[in-house]
């Protein structure tokens, strides 16, 4: 579960790699709750902010994924291609997205193609396990996320979160990888290094904003709520660059001013 201001603004972490069981995943992927105008909204997760449970393996979690492990020099891997390999040596790959994955390797990056292909392919799938069709944000970088919704009965919710399940996980390595492609060029390991450096790139952050001021910033928004902290953090929050290079590390952050979807 992500951290959460009083005024429901959500930092979630996604689960890449798909690194836990299903029923653990599910239950990261309930996502945080809170008002929005009033209305109870959930967030779904769908990328990794290094899970605890990376480095311990058990019967319950099956093999450990080492795509959130950093090489000698804090990177992922040394460049995009051999990242690219270790990603489709995941053993959380799934048939549907290994295709894509291969195709990745032979042209060297994610294609826009692809990209747009497995979400259309995920919008499909939901409108087929009876949801209304998705709707999806886009980013100035070119990440794609769901629009967060309002909250249904524990059934309901249930529900979404299985289609979901099945829907998303299953090229939760594309959308991961896209990611680190669009928003971390230089493959950092560490999350919060490769978000800053990528405000820094974007231009929404000078060159001196540090990760410890990303790290302050966060611990405001904690300790004083949106309100006090919006105006100390050196950044605008609801910039959609700013929101892209979370989402290419896999959070979803939203606002009181975000758009809410009613499936119910």
């Amino acid at each position: 579960m992500g951290r959460q201001s009083s005024q429901g603004i959500a930092r979630i972490p996604r689960l890449l790699a798909a690194t836990l069981a299903a029923a653990a995943l599910l239950a990261g992927l309930a996502g945080c709750a809170g008002p929005t105008n009033g209305t109870q909204t959930a967030s779904s997760a769908s990328g990794d902010h290094g899970s605890s449970a990376q480095g311990q393996d058990s019967p319950q979690q099956g093999p450990v994924s080492t795509l959130r492990d950093a090489d000698g020099n804090g990177r992922l891997a040394s460049s995009l291609s051999a990242y690219i390999d270790e990603v489709l040596a995941d053993p959380y790959v799934s048939d549907y997205e290994r295709p894509f994955l291969e195709q990745a390797k032979k042209e060297g990056w994610v294609s826009t193609t692809i990209y747009e292909k497995v979400w259309s392919d995920y919008k499909t799938c939901m409108v087929d396990h009876g949801f209304p069709e998705p709707k999806i944000e886009r980013f100035p970088n070119g990440m794609m996320d769901i629009m967060q919704h309002a909250v249904g009965t524990d059934e309901q919710e249930e529900r979404w979160r299985d289609a979901y399940a099945d829907c998303y996980l299953r090229f939760s390595h594309v959308q991961g990888l896209y990611g680190q492609q669009q928003g971390n060029p230089n493959l950092y390991a560490n999350v919060d290094e490769a978000v800053v450096d990528c405000m820094r790139r974007e231009g929404v952050v000078p060159p001196s904003y540090t990760v410890k001021d990303f790290n302050d910033g966060q611990t405001l928004l904690q300790t004083e709520g949106w309100t006090d902290a919006k105006d100390k953090l050196g950044y605008d929050f609801g910039d959609a660059r700013v929101r892209g290079c979370k989402a290419a590390q896999g959070w979803s952050s939203s606002s009181a001013d975000d758009p809410v979807e009613y499936l119910w």
